[in-house]
């Protein structure tokens, strides 16, 4: 149908290839946004279940190729879990310290306060009982602000967060019945797959696309330890307490764009600076830009060179995804760059 429509419009081919790679962006959107939602979870519960096939394929005869399968992923759950749990518990243990701790930082708050007027005082001889009580009155309608509107809006979504945390809840369990289910039959179902003819297209560009998944993962693991090794380092210098910890929180909520080292380093800086600590301050500052620069070089050389598109393109899928998918878009950006791009090598050559 759609040669006859091009054909009769007189188009040339390589407008042709620019209808097609149109077709081809405009079904990976649809696919992304609207199908993606459903078949994801029976999509990565059949990557799963081949991972564990060929994983136990060496040591297991065929019968109890499954049963050692659903063991390791019974294993590897609930080590995954213990984890969270274990990072769950530090975080809160950590955050009542913090509680605790509020009254002693509201305290050097004021005296650092107290102190920079009396400098401004002496300096440029500006009243500084005037200046300490404009800056309060200005912190206290911050407060008011924060008090009147921005806790009301967040508790107004607080039931969308709830339903953001059990759609994620609900997808992994679905994943995890589903590859249960799928161990057991995975062979047959592969098997049948890769011997269809019609399959051979969607094979081939899902073997490009698992490629990148694999090569995105290993970027991100890399930028995490990397990225939280120095953080490490350089707070043991700083002189906060709990530094080993607080780098390695750093590191692991850097791979979260939205939320970022900033959430770690930020507040340290601010604990530095209100406890007098002044180049302290400064230099958990310039780690925080110094984290942003190196994830930013490492993660289009990682990810772009190894995949044959060019870095910027994958900012720009990242960039594109957000817009598109919303926080969804970190990953599903990347991702449909990847189909779209391997679906035109596939039906059109290198050139794309």
């Amino acid at each position: 149908m759609g040669d006859f429509f091009m054909n009769k419009f007189g188009l040339k081919d390589h407008q042709k290839k620019y209808f097609y790679v149109g077709g081809i962006i405009l079904s990976v959107y649809l696919f992304l946004k609207y199908i993606s939602p459903v078949v994801s979870p029976f999509l990565l519960a059949f990557l799963i279940a081949g991972g564990l096939c060929r994983l136990t394929r060496k040591v297991a005869g065929p019968r109890k190729k499954s049963l050692l399968a659903g063991f390791l992923l019974v294993l590897f759950v609930s080590l995954f879990a213990i984890l969270l749990w274990a990072v769950t518990g530090l975080l809160i243990e950590k955050g009542g310290d913090l509680a605790i701790k509020m009254p002693y930082f509201e305290e050097d708050l004021c005296r650092l306060l107290t102190d920079c007027c009396d400098r401004m005082e002496s300096r440029f001889g500006m009243d500084g009982g005037e200046m300490e009580e404009f800056v309060l009155r200005q912190i206290n309608v911050f407060a008011e602000n924060l008090e009147v509107k921005v806790f009301p809006a967040v508790m107004n979504k607080s039931v969308t967060y709830m339903k953001s945390i059990g759609g994620l809840i609900s997808f992994v369990a679905v994943t995890l019945i589903a590859v249960f289910l799928m161990l057991k039959d995975y062979e047959r179902v592969s098997a049948r797959i890769r011997q269809n003819r019609d399959f051979k297209g969607v094979i081939e560009v899902a073997g490009k696309v698992l490629h990148y998944v694999k090569t995105y993962v290993k970027a991100q693991i890399v930028i995490l330890l990397v990225i939280s090794g120095v953080c490490m380092l350089v707070l043991s210098f700083a002189g906060p307490e709990g530094s080993l910890f607080l780098g390695f929180l750093a590191g692991v909520m850097d791979v979260f764009p939205f939320i970022g080292t900033g959430l770690v380093l930020v507040p340290v800086s601010l604990f530095q600076l209100i406890g007098g600590n002044y180049w302290q301050a400064v230099v958990v500052l310039v780690l925080y830009a110094g984290c942003v620069l190196i994830r930013e070089f490492l993660e289009p050389k990682l990810i772009g060179n190894k995949v044959g598109i060019w870095p910027v393109g994958i900012l720009f899928a990242v960039f594109a995804g957000v817009q598109l998918f919303g926080v969804a878009g970190i990953i599903k950006g990347p991702l449909g760059l990847v189909v779209i791009c391997e679906t035109c090598r596939y039906l059109f050559g290198n050139d794309y």
